[in-house]
């Protein structure tokens, strides 16, 4: 604030400029009332001191040496009030005013003092208000345009240098800065993993229950950083909540006004997010059936699907607030894998709540290919061991015909290959031996069809104790004392069992063309 401007706030409005016009741009920094003559221990620069001059009003020296002083100190200005104690400033101290530019200005002596202070005082909490939150990093921020929610997430936590991170109202973790470290309240960084907080869900009910009154909370847990807390809404309902970890005080210091802009913003940067893969899906489908089509004129060029499976595809039902759609969350989290590919086009897909990528390009850059995703997979677990992603990978397609089958073998892969191979994370359909051919059996009709009539006495509910029981005799090569200790009953009930397997089945189990029979049958109902 400057003195023109403070000339026009409340009473002062009715004081007169006696002289310093050239000093009217001088900033106010604080307003002070002044009745006594000892102003060297306190003045500051950028002070308007208010008096009476009462202490000193026979004394015009005093008068003149107070208003050196404040010259020589940086004081903004002074204001006198006249007619009470003194009826009008010495000459000297006019001149010397004037020399100098500083602003004297008397006011009559009916005003009060209370009535200039007041206002003034308001307006200087204002600007140091709005200089806090011109300068606060999380101004900047709201200012900012960014073109996805991770952008603003990763700017946010580059300002905080902490972990800033997005939950649902469940706690499951929706979005999460690139730098990471667990705290009290999380522990693990996979997309929907909840928190490790006691009773976090009772905590997260009082924080929604508190941004009823407030744009924006500071929880604080003993031992670990402060956090500030920020509403994701849409339509007035809460979504979502940003975590953003913080251990510099400084960042507390922000008002709720921009606290509320900057919530809106992230509101809307969140749901942006989801319309744009929500597009994007219907985009995709488009450009995979063009792909298809172009396979019939192009002979160099083929297909190959890829399968995900990982903890937190296997939670991607729909959160109970239907705000958030987690499809894109996965979609999103997936095309941060694709995007590392430098050869031919590929593309997220979905269906029946699978996810799988879709790969368009040169046929002899299959193996290629295959290397790339086994890179892309290590690295990827490398950095969440504790929630790995998994993939299969079918063979290289040249007929659209063969895409629904392909599909459905690499997801009967992947499968198969977390049964047979539970150590390995990579499922390729040439590298499971036995498996691959039964895999291509499965969808044969005649198949099919012969393994419902051998086992179909078995399958029928009442029976499911007597097919548990014939897979683990099988498993055992039909060791009678084996078998009886895996299921935990006794060789007569075990016998009894084997008797009427028989029966059912019309044949011998013990014969060794018919155990053959009978396990290709239950590998292939398996992997059905």
């Amino acid at each position: 604030m400057r003195i023109a401007e403070a000339l026009k706030i409340g009473e002062l409005s009715e004081g007169t400029l006696i002289t310093g016009h050239e000093g009217l741009n001088n900033i106010i920094n604080s307003v002070e009332v002044m009745e006594v003559p000892e102003v060297l221990d306190w003045v500051t620069p950028g002070i308007l001191i208010m008096t009476t001059f009462y202490s000193i009003k026979d004394d015009e020296e005093k008068q003149v040496d107070i208003v050196r002083t404040l010259i020589e100190k940086g004081a903004s200005g002074i204001v006198v009030k006249l007619g009470r104690f003194i009826n009008k400033l010495p000459e000297k101290m006019i001149e010397l005013a004037s020399r100098r530019d500083f602003p004297i200005i008397s006011i009559p002596k009916n005003i009060s003092y209370i009535n200039i202070l007041m206002p003034l005082y308001e307006k200087l909490y204002e600007e140091k208000q709005l200089q806090i939150q011109t300068h606060h990093p999380f101004t900047q921020i709201q200012e900012s345009n960014f073109i996805s929610m991770e952008q603003a997430i990763e700017s946010m936590a580059e300002v905080v240098k902490a972990s800033v991170y997005v939950e649902d109202l469940e706690g499951k973790l929706l979005y999460r800065s690139a730098y990471f470290k667990t705290d009290g309240w999380r522990k693990k960084n996979a997309l929907f993993s909840p928190p490790q907080a006691a009773s976090y869900l009772k905590v997260i009910e009082g924080w929604i229950a508190e941004f009823n009154d407030q744009s924006f909370i500071i929880y604080k847990m003993q031992g670990y950083k402060n956090r500030m807390l920020i509403p994701l809404t849409s339509k007035n309902q809460i979504f979502g909540i940003i975590h953003v970890l913080y251990a510099d005080e400084k960042l507390a210091e922000t008002d709720s006004v921009t606290m509320k802009k900057m919530s809106n913003k992230l509101s809307e940067l969140f749901m942006s997010d989801q319309i744009y893969y929500q597009k994007n899906r219907l985009y995709e489908i488009e450009l995979m059936e063009s792909f298809l089509n172009d396979l019939k004129e192009n002979e160099d060029k083929g297909i190959t699907i890829v399968h995900f499976q990982a903890p937190w595809i296997r939670q991607s039902n729909q959160p109970a607030n239907l705000l958030v759609d987690s499809s894109c969350l996965i979609r999103k989290e997936l095309d941060v894998l694709i995007k590392k590919f430098e050869f031919g086009q590929t593309l997220i897909f979905e269906k029946h709540n699978y996810f799988y990528a879709f790969h368009y390009g040169k046929k002899v850059n299959y193996s290629m290919l295959v290397k790339a995703w086994q890179q892309i997979v290590v690295q990827y677990n490398a950095r969440n061991s504790a929630e790995p992603i998994r993939i299969s990978i079918s063979s290289c397609i040249s007929d659209p015909q063969n895409f629904d089958q392909s599909m459905h073998s690499v997801t009967k892969m992947m499968e198969i290959g977390e049964k047979v191979k539970p150590e390995e994370n990579v499922y390729i359909q040439d590298q499971l031996g036995i498996y691959e051919i039964l895999i291509n059996l499965t969808s044969e009709d005649v198949v099919q069809k012969y393994t419902d009539t051998v086992l179909s006495p078995l399958l029928r509910e009442e029976n499911d104790d007597l097919l548990h029981t014939l897979i683990v005799y099988l498993d055992n090569n039909g060791n009678v004392s084996k078998t009886s200790e895996k299921l935990f009953i006794h060789r007569r009930t075990l016998n009894y069992r084997i008797n009427k397997i028989e029966e059912e089945l019309n044949m011998d189990i013990s014969n060794p063309e018919a155990g053959f029979i009978l396990r290709f049958c239950l590998k292939i109902k398996e992997l059905s």
